[in-house]
């Protein structure tokens, strides 16, 4: 495996964090913060779109993990002048591919629940007025981005709070560029 699990899952959990971010954001900002607003139906969307999201990735990650362990075993084979089915180097490889699969399938999974959760909580009484709990999911979103943002500038090792902060600006001014372009519809 040319790529390590740890990098693989880092690159693709975080990608499908942000995509599945930005998707809540915008069904926020499209459907949530405008007049006679459905709660079911913004919890609703939220949910259903983060599971096609999560669908999505998990089986598109899948097939192209599967293919490069494929190209890599004919490779092995061929340096081999052998057959490398039914052995461990086999199996790793399709149990590789499963988990990055897998976990890439959680993120926005994790995403749903997080920015759900206050929106869930306006629905059974908790948080008395919507665009609150909209406000605390759209926040919680933002938070989602800072927090990856100061992760990855951990791992670069070149100030995280620069990188948290650029992405969470980042994050606030599409959100309301597409709070925005809502209101002008």
């Amino acid at each position: 495996m040319a790529m390590e699990l740890s990098e693989l899952l880092r690159r693709y959990f975080i990608n499908t964090l942000f995509d599945s971010t930005f998707v809540v954001l915008g069904v926020l900002a499209a459907s949530a913060f405008v007049p006679d607003a459905n709660p079911e139906i913004v919890i609703g969307t939220i949910f259903a779109a983060c599971l096609a999201i999560g669908i999505s990735t998990a089986v598109s990650v899948y097939e192209a993990e599967h293919i490069e362990s494929e190209i890599e075993m004919q490779k092995i084979e061929q340096a081999m002048l052998t057959s490398m089915k039914d052995t461990e180097i086999e199996r790793r490889t399709k149990s590789f591919a499963f988990a990055v699969a897998g976990i890439n399938l959680l993120a926005p999974v994790f995403v749903a629940i997080i920015m759900g959760t206050p929106l869930i909580l306006y629905e059974v009484g908790i948080i008395q007025d919507f665009l609150i709990a909209a406000a605390l999911s759209s926040g919680f979103g933002i938070g989602i981005i800072f927090t990856v943002g100061y992760y990855l500038g951990t791992l670069g090792r070149k100030r995280p709070w620069l990188r948290a902060v650029r992405m969470s600006v980042i994050a606030i001014l599409a959100f309301g560029a597409l709070v925005l372009f809502e209101r002008l519809l």
